[in-house]
């Protein structure tokens, strides 16, 4: 394993009825004010803004109010939430002077990215800095408001880590920050009972993409000892390579249950801890810094198209880029697909029915390309679009795509022409 350091401050409170405790852990973090975060109507629908609400009106916590952020936020939305921070104008409720100051995120990835950025953005405005400069120099934040995270959607593990993706803009750059972890994340996934599918799936392929990202680089160790021909080889970072793949498994079998059964309670919560634990560090270490190449893809066309969701057009790009890389990470993949193989047969099959291998991808089990046969037979049963097309990306787009990808602050080790390859297979 390559050396590293792990360190993942947040507290997380999970299960039913946690938001009660919202204001009280405000309240001992120092602050008396809060800005509340939102996006639509969701958070009011399933009764997480009522609750925390009241949690915080009861331990003396004042707010303002911010709502609208969007999917892929960009960061005119999070210089509107920082500057709330200052000045309590936005929906303020009696926003006094004085006191402590921090942002309570209600909703999915994108409203605790935006709130997160903005938290983080605020001493750096003070300061006249450019605010664009943390995502393209991409030196950590390390001062930040206190931010609390009430998740109300699964899939970007937003609510257990210090990155924050935001749009900037028309030029389509889509980047990533690194800042301080939420002080404190609240999951409760009764909150999540009975979410539509295309939302369930969107984050299901968000959070394999995670994992995935990482197991991708894993490194065959030394010949040993093995007990029979069908035991994976060892790997360098067996252990880590172990636990992302008992998660993967668990967001497959998880997600499948859930799209037989929205309100299946245990399921709900096996994908959103399996969500979180995706992205707070543990699947990376000794790992170094992962792959991030397909990461890096679906950013250049979600920066380019914000419509476009970002875990659903992940369903359609990772299996495109394993294909053009599987010669390349040819052990990790075999590794992958061995792992998968059984847990994907299940998937497929009909509800109530055991797994059936025949409903698996034809080919040879051993080669590399399998993995992304696997994933791409996976993604689609669960209704991921057959291309990028599904949302309006054309043929015309992909040079700028190409252009988009190669700007991403993290270097791709892809040539141009293998880039524009993936995009042209995902359209």
């Amino acid at each position: 394993m390559k050396d590293f350091v792990y360190h993942n401050p947040v507290e997380v409170r999970f299960g039913p009825g946690v938001v009660a405790g919202l204001g009280a852990r405000v309240r001992a973090a120092g602050l008396d004010h809060v800005v509340l975060v939102g996006g639509g109507e969701a958070a009011r629908r399933v009764g997480a803004y009522d609750q925390a609400v009241a949690s915080l009106s009861a331990s003396g916590v004042r707010r303002s109010e911010v709502w609208g952020v969007t999917a892929n936020p960009d960061l005119g939305t999070v210089l509107r939430i920082a500057t709330a921070a200052g000045t309590g104008t936005e929906g303020s409720i009696g926003h006094a002077p004085g006191g402590g100051t921090g942002f309570v995120a209600i909703g999915g990835g994108s409203v605790i990215d935006a709130t997160k950025a903005a938290a983080a953005l605020v001493p750096l405005l003070a300061e006249g800095r450019d605010p664009w400069s943390p995502f393209a120099e991409r030196k950590p934040v390390t001062r930040s408001l206190p931010v609390f995270a009430v998740s109300i959607l699964s899939g970007t593990g937003s609510e257990m880590n210090g990155n924050a993706v935001i749009t900037r803009g028309a030029s389509g750059h889509k980047w990533g920050m690194r800042c301080p972890s939420p002080v404190a994340t609240f999951v409760d996934v009764t909150f999540q009972q009975g979410l539509p599918w295309h939302l369930t799936v969107n984050g299901a392929a968000d959070a394999m993409s995670h994992v995935l990202e990482f197991s991708v680089v894993g490194t065959p160790a030394a010949a040993g000892l093995r007990r029979k021909d069908t035991e994976f080889p060892f790997f360098a970072e067996e252990a880590v390579l172990a636990q992302n793949e008992a998660l993967l498994r668990t967001i497959v079998r998880a997600a499948a249950r859930l799209r037989a059964d929205a309100h299946d309670a245990e399921a709900r919560g096996a994908l959103a801890w399996a969500s979180g634990v995706g992205l707070s560090g543990l699947t990376g270490v000794g790992l170094g810094a992962g792959s991030w190449e397909s990461h890096a893809l679906e950013h250049a066309v979600s920066g380019l198209h914000p419509h476009v969701p970002h875990g659903l057009a992940l369903a359609v790009i990772y299996p495109r880029w394993m294909e053009e890389v599987a010669q390349d990470k040819a052990p990790a993949m075999r590794r992958l697909a061995a792992a998968l193989e059984t847990t994907v047969a299940e998937a497929l099959a009909e509800p109530g029915e055991d797994g059936n291998p025949s409903a698996l991808p034809a080919g040879d089990r051993d080669a590399p390309e399998r993995c992304a046969l696997l994933l791409g037979a996976l993604f689609r049963h669960w209704g991921a679009p057959a291309g990028l097309s599904h949302w309006g990306v054309t043929g015309g787009d992909v040079e700028r795509l190409v252009q988009l990808a190669r700007e991403y602050p993290r270097p791709l080790q892809l040539a141009a022409e293998r880039v524009e390859r993936v995009f042209r297979a995902s359209l």
